[in-house]
């Protein structure tokens, strides 16, 4: 997974994830893999959240053409 799809997967989750915990590290993040070297320097709770946002994918969804991310499990 490259690091813009790894960042769209993180803002689903800020956006839409009802433990604030979670959604807060997750933007956070999203926010903090704008800075290239990033990406290469991962500490091993980033990626499980990386992975579990990926687990997510089809379930927090952003369509074309919204601004925000929905829950499809909720929708």
């Amino acid at each position: 997974m490259n690091t813009q799809t790894a960042m769209q997967l993180l803002r689903n989750v800020a956006e839409v994830d009802p433990n604030d915990v979670i959604a807060n590290a997750a933007s956070q993040l999203a926010v903090d893999l704008e800075l290239p070297r990033k990406a290469n320097e991962l500490t091993e709770l980033e990626q499980q959240l990386i992975r579990y946002a990926y687990s997510k994918r089809d379930q927090y969804v952003l369509a074309p053409g919204n601004r925000h991310a929905t829950n499809r499990e909720l929708a």
